[in-house]
């Protein structure tokens, strides 16, 4: 008996050293994850493309000529049919088994850990492996380290919820989870962790999860590692760092990566929101017209699609074109058929993660640069790797707002630890530029936009907080619509106002109900041929909470965070009605609550 209470006390008590142990635990589950999501993907596609389409992703030495005679052997048209069926399979398991296995991964990670609580379906793991594994293996532009993110915080969720812990604990297995994840795909233990920390925020990482996740990370890593091999993901053993007049030449990389790092991020949601929201055809056949813009695009520039390491590494070893202009333009093209490719597979509703495709974009950016300067300045630049190595990081940084995680990353993934100056500079560079746009809609700006820390605050200080004080009259009105709108118009709706959930009000202005999408999702199919007979009156909800302005600002967000919507009503109390005012999201009361903390310590100070 006293073995069965030390065991249960190790395996069920949850404390700060026992944490440890259980992240442990979850980087082996990670790890055994990673195994098979890697050797699925490399031995399925090794098949698919090296003997059944006779395709060569990964030597751009050959590139033009290879160009030219591609289409002549008929075995190449199976480029243009893999991603087209792969593209069907993954529509058919995003369509009739969970949506939550689109996407990249990592914005459903965020989601979780800041408005889930940590927690995510307990299918969602499983789904994103097979989603992931056909885009993957058929040939779509995208890596596996945003699945790898959600399947590994996907079993850190379950052993979470099968120990019964509290939130905090489980948003720390989340992220534990999905720092195994990466330390083990990316083969970069300590990157791996600093990253599934910083990329939450823009300005800010979840310090206290740190420990946890470089247990986990360095646990999945070593054990992945045994299995499949020591050493780094991209080999670069040319470590060229000799003269302080070289920084001045990637200050100007740095520059140019965080410009092309919003263009990219404005391409990636452009397909989106411009071109496969926009098409009104069946979800599945979306995914199915995505597969085959990519294999169409790989028939003719097969380095373009697919994960890219390989390309990445051939760069690095100077296969490319080796006329310098052409060298240089085509790695440019490159960097631009990436983001088209990238931006197709994730919109048109296929999984992957970006990560990977940001470290392809700009490794062809530095790629570029290096080939420009090594050619006018050759006695300050020796070496075009160099600035292979420091694009990759210098991207990657400029769309995720991970810098530091960045920097660390890519130098355990390529051993260019005498680059470590140039990667600083760079990182610190993009922080600066980039720190306002990022790649993932649902990275928040720090702890203080966060539900995850709301309770972080002195709710001492949001109980004498007013909402009629805090905002006046400068409430929300954009989400605002009456009860007899036609449930036809409101996805025309949501699209320009991009909006979720909506209050609904009478013709009067009095609060009668909410409505949200999600509602619309799963009446979709019902209602499809009678749209325009139904009115918003006869699908919404209930109000389930308001506010009032005398109410204060405690009570809205205990009411938010109650609440299954995204906004709470602001009404004007008449006799037995309520007048709707606006709204209030829960962001505008963290705002608010962080520009009167900023206020008192200002006052402090002085």
């Amino acid at each position: 008996m006293k073995n069965l209470s030390f065991l249960k006390k190790i395996f069920f008590t949850i404390n700060q050293r026992t944490i440890y142990f259980y992240s442990f635990l979850i980087g082996c589950a990670t790890c055994i994850e990673a195994l098979l999501f890697h050797s699925c993907i490399h031995y399925t596609k090794d098949f698919l493309f090296h003997h059944l389409a006779h395709s060569s992703m990964d030597d751009p030495q050959t590139a033009l000529q290879y160009f030219i005679t591609y289409v002549r052997e008929w075995p190449q048209l199976w480029v243009l049919v893999i991603p087209t069926l792969g593209g069907l399979l993954v529509g058919l398991i995003i369509h009739y088994l969970g949506p939550e296995a689109k996407g990249t991964g990592i914005d459903h990670f965020l989601d979780s850990f800041h408005n889930q609580g940590g927690n995510m379906r307990k299918r969602a793991p499983l789904l994103k492996f097979m989603a992931s594994y056909f885009t993957i293996a058929s040939g779509g532009s995208v890596g596996k380290e945003g699945p790898m993110a959600l399947i590994g915080g996907g079993l850190g969720t379950l052993y979470g919820k099968f120990l019964k812990v509290g939130a905090r604990a489980q948003r720390t297995f989340l992220l534990a989870g999905a720092a195994g994840g990466l330390g083990a795909i990316f083969r970069a233990p300590l990157g791996g962790a600093i990253t599934s920390v910083e990329v939450l925020y823009k300005e800010d990482f979840e310090s206290d999860a740190l420990l946890p996740c470089i247990i986990s990370s360095v646990t999945a890593y070593t054990i992945y590692s045994s299995v499949l091999g020591f050493g780094h993901s991209i080999r670069f053993t040319d470590n060229i760092f000799r003269s302080p007049i070289e920084l001045f030449f990637y200050v100007f990389l740095a520059i140019f990566c965080s410009v092309a790092g919003f263009v990219f991020i404005r391409v990636f949601r452009g397909f989106g929101t411009h071109i496969f929201e926009k098409i009104k055809i069946h979800p599945i056949l979306k995914t199915v017209i995505g597969g085959l813009m990519i294999g169409a695009i790989g028939l003719f520039f097969p380095h373009a699609i697919g994960e890219g390491l390989g390309v990445i590494q051939a760069v690095v070893d100077g296969r490319y074109p080796q006329v310098w202009y052409l060298g240089a333009l085509f790695l440019l093209g490159l960097a631009v058929l990436k983001m088209i490719t990238t931006s197709i597979t994730v919109k048109s509703g296929a999984s992957g993660g970006a990560l990977v495709p940001t470290l392809f974009i700009g490794a062809m950016l530095g790629g570029f640069f290096g080939i420009i300067f090594h050619h006018f300045f050759p006695q300050w630049v020796p070496s075009v790797a160099p600035f292979v190595i420091v694009g990759m990081a210098a991207f990657f940084s400029s769309v995720t707002n991970a810098s530091l995680g960045a920097l660390v990353m890519v130098t355990e993934m390529t051993g260019g630890y005498e680059l470590l100056p140039p990667l600083m500079i760079v990182a610190v560079i993009s922080l600066i530029l980039s720190h306002k746009f990022s790649l993932y809609e649902n990275q928040v700006n720090n702890k203080f936009s966060s539900k995850a820390h709301l309770w972080d605050m002195n709710p001492k200080n949001l109980k004498h907080m007013q909402v009629g004080e805090a905002f006046g009259e400068n409430y929300h009105s954009r989400a605002i619509i009456e009860d007899h709108m036609p449930l036809g118009q409101i996805q025309k709706l949501m699209q320009t106002t991009r909006q979720s959930d909506f209050i609904v009000k009478n013709n009067e202005g009095f609060l009668v109900g909410l409505f949200s999408l999600k509602q619309f999702a799963n009446l979709e199919e019902e209602l499809k041929d009678s749209e325009k007979l139904f009115l918003i009156h006869d699908v919404m909800t209930p109000v389930t909470s308001y506010v009032t302005e005398e109410d204060s600002l405690y009570h809205a967000m205990s009411g938010l965070m109650d609440s299954d919507f995204d906004k709470i009503p602001v009404v004007k109390k008449e006799e037995t009605k309520l007048k709707v005012l606006g709204y209030l999201r829960h962001e505008d009361v963290l705002q608010y609550y962080y520009k009167i903390g900023q206020e008192q310590a200002q006052k402090a100070t002085n």
